[in-house]
């Protein structure tokens, strides 16, 4: 596992992970873990200041020195391309820049008298033997679409979450946060800033990288990436755009989109045929241990099976990968609110019309959750949501998921128990939330939204590595979140509209098909499929260690993974969560701990 981190005062650690490397070679407190390539650590120092870029950025070296010599700026986060972490030491201080994404997340946890952090929750768990954090994972498994109650945790006890955008700063009198980035409107064509800064963050990824692939499934995000990477490329420097598909399927949906894109100039297309060994719910005794339960692990036979099929057969040493494009190009329905909020009454009304035909749904009642959404508190929404959890009465309406909450019955295989942590920290939520200026409903939701992809895909970037595979994620990055949500309201698109500001910034680019498409493939079959075929293993999932947590009702869960698996009308939302969760618990037992020595005397290693 890769990783880096290090301690509040640098110069006097009590203890070090075994096998780390030292960021600077007299400073003893800051370190990293595991296989790093030299253009992913990069560092410089001057008099006492020792700065270091952690990950992949598009710094030069004449501008690293700068920051050695001058300090760095707290705009660090999103001042070049790519996906990185800046760490200053200055004398005992330690300060760390977090991205916007949490793509890097970095993590705190209080020992030896001081503060540690780290890229990897897990390794701070393996310092102090910290255990999963049973109240996280209970509202994680109740609540999976309200990022904002998990805030500033860890799925491990006393492992703290920095948030994305904020500036750590860690001496012997403890640890502070601070606010670093906000969402800037700004005018200007956000079609073209959008496409600056994919291109950017694709070309930073082609320095350094000998075979660079690329998923090439057919819709846009991934598209767009094969499409820069491939106009941007070197001579002789292949892009091999990789898209999976239904073996004895050889045309049809998505595969037909792909073929299109690949016959532009630079890509050198291959197609990788899925079998039953593919399919969702396989192999989950093999998934390795991550940070927290992977988005992919439910997938884990594919996705671990598509990156050793490109490591084999094409020696990737970067693969793109469109993830975190949805969450960050689709425009949250909370957006219909924000104009009723700041009186664009007509566009409302029009948008709102628009997003109830898309979703087959009565216009009345998503005119209603949009006007009630604009009059009330963030904070009273999570009260009323965390009296739902408790209570297990939830009840789904036909809104159109206009407001902060999508409105998700409580899985009926939660205990008691798993109810009450879950509202406990709903409550917790609604005391200490932030309420939302009109106008910035939509940007704070997407910003949110952001957050939680791109933290929750470091753990399928953990099992990338296990595969021997370098995952990159261009639409996580710092530069291409900024760009994004600096679009005004008055000039973001409605939420019934498929990301036209991609479309329009790939213009030239995108085949003509391609770019009117306003769907994506279906895999909901696919998963019916590996359900129905998994079934008796996630039966004997169902009474594992989350029910010996007393978490899940093992009967009531056995029972929804057999009526789901049926066809019965059960959102996959109420059993994948479990399903992950219990992988991820099972894993992390059976993995070695990260190990520590103790480096100060009377300190004892772990």
């Amino acid at each position: 596992m890769r990783w880096f981190g290090g301690f509040g005062v640098p110069a006097a650690p009590p203890r070090s992970p075994d096998g780390h490397v030292r960021l600077w070679p007299t400073v003893p407190g800051c370190w990293t873990s595991g296989s790093w390539a030299g253009h992913e650590v990069r560092t410089s120092w001057h008099g006492t200041r020792f700065v270091a870029v952690l990950g992949t950025c598009g710094i030069t070296h004449a501008e690293l020195a700068r920051l050695g010599a001058d300090g760095v700026p707290d705009d660090v986060a999103w001042r070049w391309p790519g996906s990185y972490t800046t760490v200053e030491v200055t004398r005992a201080v330690t300060s760390v820049w977090t991205d916007l994404s949490s793509a890097w997340p970095i993590y705190t946890t209080t020992a030896d008298g001081g503060t540690y952090w780290a890229s990897s929750s897990r390794a701070l768990a393996g310092l102090t033997g910290a255990r999963p954090d049973l109240d996280r994972l209970a509202t994680w498994l109740l609540a999976p679409s309200v990022p904002v109650l998990l805030a500033g945790r860890s799925a491990f006890e006393d492992v703290a979450l920095v948030p994305p955008g904020h500036r750590l700063t860690a001496d012997a009198e403890g640890a502070r946060i601070d606010r670093m980035w906000r969402p800037r409107p700004r005018t200007g064509s956000p079609a073209r800033r959008l496409r600056t800064e994919l291109a950017a963050a694709t070309a930073v990824r082609l320095h350094g990288a000998a075979a660079v692939t690329s998923d090439l499934s057919g819709g846009f995000d991934s598209t767009a990436l094969a499409l820069l990477a491939a106009d941007q490329a070197a001579p002789g420097q292949p892009i091999t755009g990789v898209t999976v598909h239904p073996a004895g399927r050889d045309s049809g949906g998505d595969l037909d989109y792909a073929r299109l894109a690949a016959r532009h100039s630079g890509i050198e297309h291959r197609l990788l045929p899925l079998t039953g060994e593919h399919a969702p719910y396989s192999r989950l005794g093999e998934v390795p241990a991550t940070d927290e339960p992977a988005p992919s692990a439910i997938a884990y036979a594919r996705f671990a099976g598509q990156l050793r099929w490109i490591r084999e057969t094409v020696g990737t040493d970067c693969h793109l990968t469109g993830d975190g494009g949805d969450s960050l190009l689709c425009t949250p329905p909370i957006m219909l609110a924000d104009l009723v909020a700041t009186g664009h009454h007509g566009r409302a009304v029009a948008e709102t019309m628009r997003w109830a035909r898309l979703r087959r749904l009565p216009a009345w009642p998503l005119l209603a959750a949009t006007r009630r959404t604009a009059r009330t508190s963030r904070a009273d929404v999570l009260a009323e949501l965390a009296t739902s959890l408790r209570t297990g009465e939830s009840v789904t309406k036909p809104d159109g998921h206009i407001g902060w909450c999508a409105t998700e019955p409580v899985p009926p295989w939660a205990t008691a128990d798993a109810r009450d942590r879950a509202a406990a920290l709903a409550h917790q939520a609604s005391a200490g939330v932030a309420e939302v200026p009109a106008g910035l409903f939509a940007t704070t939701a997407a910003a949110e939204g952001m957050a939680e992809v791109g933290r929750s895909a470091r753990a399928d970037i953990q099992l990338a590595e296990h595969a021997g595979v370098q995952l990159a994620n261009p639409f996580t990055d710092s530069r291409v979140i900024d760009a994004y949500l600096s679009v005004p309201l008055a000039e973001r698109p409605g939420p019934a509209s498929y990301k036209p500001a991609l479309a329009a910034a790939m213009d030239g680019l995108f085949p003509a098909k391609l770019a009117v498409r306003t769907t994506k493939g279906d895999f909901n079959p696919d998963h019916y499929g590996g359900m129905r075929a998994n079934l008796p293993a996630l039966h004997t999932l169902s009474e594992g260690r989350l029910a010996a947590l007393g978490l899940v009702d093992p009967a009531a869960l056995r029972r929804t993974l057999t009526m789901t698996a049926a066809g019965l009308p059960i959102p996959f939302s109420t059993v994948e969560p479990a399903v992950a969760a219990e992988v991820w618990l099972r894993a992390y037992a059976d993995a070695p701990r990260v190990t520590w020595t103790a480096t100060r005397p009377g300190v004892v290693a772990a």
